[in-house]
């Protein structure tokens, strides 16, 4: 190749050749990933209630889990997909959860002669009775335990 003109051109198509070539073998990106994980996560009904973000390959899975174990389930099967350079495991197991809910709401009501609760999905249903004096402390008290919901069916004497 004399013509120095053809030289340069071929160097041009040749470099824009192996970019274009290197961009395409490139890992996925975070929406590529997010479409998997999501996929991953349908198709496992034990695994329904769980969300997923996605940011620089790093997975943020969040949610609540039915059974127990399921989050150590998602957390192994996310961390199969191509391109997830790790997991960030912000679920809840709501069984667990509820456990300890409950053991934190008997703590309190033990105080309170009369009164009785129970625990289910995060939601605290009060019923017996209670002096009008000891409502407030009461409820403040089982607010600052951040239940889903708090429902009071409690007759004040």
């Amino acid at each position: 190749m004399k013509n120095p003109f053809v030289k340069k051109m071929l160097m041009i198509w040749l470099s824009a050749s192996i970019m274009l070539f290197l961009s395409a073998c490139g890992s996925p990106d975070d929406k590529d990933i997010q479409r998997n994980v999501i996929q991953e996560l349908q198709n496992n009904p034990e695994l329904k209630g769980i969300t997923s973000s996605v940011k620089e390959g790093v997975v943020t899975l969040s949610g609540n889990c039915q059974s127990a174990g399921c989050d150590s389930l998602a957390e192994t099967q996310v961390k199969k997909i191509d391109g997830v350079k790790s997991v960030n495991n912000q679920m809840q197991n709501e069984a667990t959860t509820d456990l300890t809910l409950r053991t934190s709401v008997q703590s309190i009501i033990s105080r309170y002669d009369g009164v009785q609760a129970d625990v289910a999905a995060g939601v605290v249903v009060l019923r017996g009775t209670i002096e009008k004096k000891q409502v407030d402390p009461l409820m403040n008290e089982l607010q600052a335990l951040k239940p889903k919901k708090l429902d009071n069916q409690l007759a004040v004497k």
